[in-house]
């Protein structure tokens, strides 16, 4: 990897870029100086981020294809996505819990957009790293789009709380099966929180952003991933 990989774009949303829910601030912030590339950087890896907060997998798609069009300068790219896809305009929903109500991106555009980004790179000659998401918690997130909203309406609309994590998961899911389908490679940053006791202790506020533990966490996941590279490949 030292001789193969030294630059590497990171297309994703807030979670890779470090994005937390300050508590006692009421408002989201950057980590200073700890974001889910910091320990690998210290490998020898020149890292350009991407991400940015609100970003869905369609957004990026079209953004990514431009910067690949003018030119990137990187061996490999590291996608991911989900979080603000799989979400809904949970004011509409509470406004209308009678109907039919889609998400930011359906699943099957999702999927669309994740295989067109993997292919792209791939012509460019860079190679597609995909990761999958770090739970949600159904009752903090439940909690917090429901603020100022008819939270017995949202509820009545989902049927269950519980539904919020099925969604969330389902986008996850795909990106684990687009993994195996395309042959890239992955990094499980969702593993390590579901393997601990509480996980809802690594996780913001608000339930899906993951807290200063939870980039810990990803933080050690995406440098254990990056050694074994190394190791592989020396």
């Amino acid at each position: 990897m030292i001789n193969m990989i030294k630059r590497v774009e990171i297309w994703g949303d807030s979670v890779l870029k470090g994005v937390i829910y300050d508590t006692n601030r009421k408002k989201y912030r950057r980590l200073e100086n700890s974001h889910a590339m910091e320990k690998i950087t210290r490998l020898g890896l020149d890292i350009r981020n991407n991400s940015k907060f609100g970003m869905t997998a369609p957004k990026a798609k079209n953004l990514m294809l431009n910067a690949l069009e003018k030119g990137i300068d990187a061996e490999a790219a590291i996608i991911e996505f989900g979080g603000n896809d799989c979400d809904f305009k949970w004011a509409e929903v509470a406004e209308q819990p009678d109907k039919e109500h889609t998400p930011n991106t359906p699943l099957s555009v999702f999927k669309e957009c994740i295989t067109e980004m993997v292919n792209a790179l791939r012509r460019k000659g860079i190679k597609p790293i995909l990761v999958n998401l770090p739970p949600i918690h159904s009752g903090k997130y439940f909690k917090w789009i429901s603020r100022g909203l008819d939270a017995g309406a949202i509820l009545r609309w989902l049927g269950d709380k519980e539904l919020i994590y099925r969604h969330h998961e389902s986008y996850s899911l795909a990106v684990v099966s687009l993994a195996q389908s395309l042959s890239c490679n992955f990094i499980d940053v969702r593993l390590p929180f579901l393997l601990k006791r509480d996980y809802c202790d690594y996780l913001c506020e608000d339930g899906i952003h993951p807290n200063e533990r939870g980039h810990e966490l990803i933080n050690q996941t995406f440098e254990d991933y990056a050694k074994s590279l190394i190791h592989k490949l020396n």
